[in-house]
């Protein structure tokens, strides 16, 4: 009898991390090993009949005949020239000016904001000692299987798709990889126990609570404002009780964030000390703090490190707690005169800068590396499941680190927004102590490829993580849509200094292809912007673009710089509209506001629109639209025209 064994998954997007590789049969026929377990489907939360379904390769695979029956769907699959036809009767026949995408992509942002919410919260619940809620794993057995894995050609509605994942022959039946499945039939699949349940998203199936598509929509958005607001204050939360360790209070005046950093950040070390809080101009809030002549002997017994890493405390607090765009300075006075402070400091840069040349602290302290170790060893000993060792030297004025992981789930398993997110961890942490200290640093497990990384002025860089940037934007990005057009796109990532990327862009098209024209030019500037938006989020950088048709032609050239608001965007996209149709503005800068025209005018501070609600489109429209952020330029102006046309 074959060895079974029993594991638990915790979530679908790391299962299987321990599973060895396919091997190869002869012909078109494999061996895998794959997850067999009391899986149920559901569509819309009602269960049907389906024949077992598996994970493979971190994903689910299900049999395509009785989901496209529980979605409403035609399906016919002819074996002889293996070629598989889906008809959605009409209901996948989006246009460019259709919404129902908005719905889709709406709908998974949701269920994205849900995940965070119980991983903020289960974090922490584990910090604070309190036992977290262990139902939602999965059990099931590995099964070693034999699946064909020969091309077969997918239609859907007549026209042929590619899925990232092909399909495999099991059973006499077709099965495919959910997550594959799910941007093509615009459903969102959720994961609840042993049971996953596909929203149609009012699409292929209906959602009679909402009555229309619109609604849905509208819908959506409200709880997704609702979503984001629990989220910024569960990231409040989150910082307040695991970085800075004192409690999470709800805090709306100046005068309550006052009380709260002196009822709770009142002493330095041993040194009692009285703080003062005052709002300057915009975001600037100055910070005095005085103590004691008595206690001067406790002053004295302080380090540099004890200084720095309280008024950063301060700073995450004020930060997290009353307002997130805020910048510092300020002083500890000196008791004896009011002349010269013992400490100044400033907020340059998202850094904090101190001066401590009248402190009458020991300056003679260097870079520790045995506390870094410690320090490290303490605060970042587990991080998503992990648990990680650390060894540091200074080598000349840099810290040389390495880190070791205890599993090489990190390595193969953990997705590149994980990877980037713990070495920001590291920065965060030295930087209290440290907050010029260059960091070279490798993370090393034994027989893997191991990450290299360079962490400098609040930046990381590493060369194995662009190229796992790469693969991410090829495997989110590597197809443009539009139209009758359906563009390959491959991209290589370059970074030329510290603060700037170059992105170059290979498209397998030709620029003088005949279906090009001004409408599916702008639904690639769009795209592109999506991209850029990626890759700026991940390597908070300033990125150059340019984009190239298959004979080396630049197509689009994009300078995004982090100082410049992002372009607006409007939904549909310029064109032919009938009479009453609403146009949604948007910008991928968060925070942002959006102000525009509607007589074709270049919009300013004398004639344009705060953008509230959507525009309804009554008459031929020019919409001329920008978007403005404190601190931040404003973007280039956006042009839409709209023509009404008769239904």
């Amino acid at each position: 009898m074959k060895n079974r064994a029993i594991i638990s998954i915790m979530i679908i997007l790391i299962l299987l991390p321990c599973l060895p590789k396919p091997s190869y049969g002869k012909g078109q026929v494999m061996e895998i090993d794959a997850l067999f377990g009391d899986f149920k489907l559901q569509v819309e939360g009602w269960y049907f009949p389906h024949k077992e379904i598996f994970i493979y390769d971190g994903e689910l695979w299900v049999p395509m005949k009785e989901v496209a029956q529980a979605l409403g769907m035609g399906y016919s699959y002819n074996s002889r020239n293996r070629t598989l036809k889906l008809d959605s009767h009409g209901k996948l026949n989006i246009n460019a000016t259709s919404i129902k995408p908005s719905v889709y992509q709406k709908g998974y942002e949701i269920q994205a904001m849900y995940r965070r919410i119980e991983d903020l919260n289960k974090k922490i619940r584990e910090f604070q000692g309190r036992k977290t809620d262990s139902s939602s794993k999965w059990e099931g057995e590995i099964r070693n299987i034999k699946v064909g894995f020969s091309d077969i050609n997918i239609f859907l509605d007549g026209k042929k798709i590619y899925l990232d994942r092909k399909p495999l022959l099991y059973k006499d039946d077709i099965y495919v990889s959910l997550v594959s499945l799910s941007p093509v039939l615009y459903i969102t699949p959720e994961f609840v126990d042993n049971v996953v349940n596909i929203d149609g998203n009012g699409i292929l199936v209906n959602k009679p609570e909402y009555g229309s598509i619109e609604k849905l929509i509208n819908g959506r958005n409200s709880l997704s404002l609702k979503l984001e607001k629990e989220l910024t204050e569960l990231e409040k939360k989150r910082k307040i009780i695991m970085d800075v360790k004192i409690p999470y209070e709800k805090i709306d005046r100046l005068d309550d964030m006052e009380i709260y950093l002196n009822r709770h950040l009142g002493y330095i070390g041993e040194l009692p000390v009285k703080i003062h809080l005052r709002k300057e101009s915009d975001s600037w809030y100055y910070v005095d703090i005085e103590f004691e002549t008595g206690y001067n002997f406790r002053w004295r017994e302080l380090t540099r490190r004890d200084v720095e890493a309280y008024i950063w405390d301060i700073f995450v607090a004020i930060t997290s707690l009353y307002d997130e765009e805020a910048k510092i300075q300020g002083h500890i006075e000196n008791p004896y005169s009011s002349r010269y402070n013992y400490v100044e400091f400033n907020t340059q840069m998202k850094n904090i800068v101190f001066k401590f040349i009248d402190s009458r602290l020991d300056m003679t302290e260097k870079v520790d590396p045995q506390f870094i170790e410690d320090l490290l060893a303490k605060r970042l000993d587990r991080y998503n499941r992990v648990y990680f060792d650390y060894s540091a030297r200074i080598s000349g004025y840099d810290l040389e680190l390495i880190v070791y992981p205890d599993t090489r789930s990190f390595m193969h398993n953990w997705s590149l927004n994980s990877k980037v997110s713990f070495l920001e961890r590291i920065d965060s942490i030295i930087r209290e102590y440290y907050p010029q200290l260059r960091i070279n640093g490798v993370i090393e497990y034994p027989g893997r490829d191991s990450i290299e990384f360079l962490i400098h002025e609040g930046k990381i860089r590493s060369p194995y993580l662009e190229r796992k940037t790469e693969e991410f934007l090829k495997k989110r990005y590597g197809s443009f849509t539009s139209g009758s057009f359906r563009i390959p796109m491959e991209y290589k990532l370059h970074q030329t200094n510290l603060n700037d990327y170059k992105l170059l862009v290979y498209m397998d098209f030709n620029i003088n292809d005949e279906r090009w024209n001004e409408s599916v030019d702008r639904a690639l500037d769009i795209f592109l912007h999506d991209v850029i938006a990626e890759v700026i989020a991940l390597w908070d950088a300033n990125v150059f673009l340019q984009a190239y048709d298959k004979n080396q032609y630049i197509v689009k050239e994009i300078v995004i710089s982090q100082d410049v608001v992002q372009m607006v965007n409007a939904d549909p996209f310029p064109g032919e509209v009938v009479k009453g149709s609403t146009v949604r503005l948007s910008t991928n800068t968060l925070g942002a506001n959006i102000y525009y025209t509607l007589d074709g005018s270049a919009p300013s501070p004398s004639n344009r629109i705060l953008y509230i609600d959507p525009i309804v489109i009554n008459e031929d429209t020019i919409i001329r639209a920008y978007a403005t952020k404190e601190g931040m330029n404003d973007s280039p102006i956006s042009t839409f025209n709209y023509k009404v046309v008769e239904k």
